[in-house]
């Protein structure tokens, strides 16, 4: 754990991820396409309009099993136990706006994008605090029945879209911890009382 990671409210994580998410798509879709691509969090009106867009909707948050033990910390303050963090997998619905097929361009672009770069790519000391404090989370492309597809699409009151969805696996910090006290010398003094 690094010394003084606490300091930026982790609890972020969720709302970085998107964010990364999000850039990520934006920079290396709008490079391999030759033009600018919006990136969108929910579905708007006029998606398919100009050069296209993506959008990066959060589906919802599961526990996930893992070595979810207490945190050994090394602050100013000294030295501390933190509570064991809440291990998640976070799912993101990736959906392509255009007129077909180039939705589907936007998104073969996009599925090409987390081929090459699996992993989250933070910048600044934020996103690394909130994101990167056990590691950098992989980003995994995972299964989408029609079904299930329809049902979230639905529940975000938009039109289905050539999509797919993705998974990453990130650390909720716990935000209560414990200093550590140390004992640095026991003295026991043996002595005859009279009575």
């Amino acid at each position: 754990m690094v010394a003084g990671a606490g300091q930026v409210e982790q609890f972020t994580v969720l709302s970085v991820v998107s964010r990364i998410l999000g850039r990520t798509l934006q920079e290396s879709v709008s490079e391999a396409l030759g033009r600018d691509i919006r990136i969108l969090f929910e579905h708007e009106e006029g998606a398919r309009d100009g050069n296209g867009a993506l959008s990066v909707c959060f589906i919802n948050i599961r526990r996930r099993p893992g070595d979810s033990d207490r945190e050994y910390e090394l602050t100013n303050e000294g030295e501390k136990f933190r509570n064991p963090p809440l291990l998640l997998r976070s799912q993101y619905l990736v959906s392509a706006w255009a007129k077909p097929p180039t939705d589907q361009e936007l998104l073969g672009a996009a599925l090409r994008t987390f081929l090459d770069r699996p992993y989250l790519d933070a910048r600044g000391m934020e996103e690394e605090a909130a994101i990167g404090y056990a590691g950098v989370p992989s980003v995994d492309m995972a299964t989408l029945s029609v079904e299930e597809h329809r049902q979230i699409a639905g529940g975000f009151g938009m039109p289905i879209a050539p999509s797919v969805l993705y998974s990453v696996d990130i650390r909720l910090q716990s935000g209560k911890s414990t200093p550590i006290k140390r004992v640095r010398e026991r003295v026991i003094d043996y002595r005859k009382i009279e009575g």
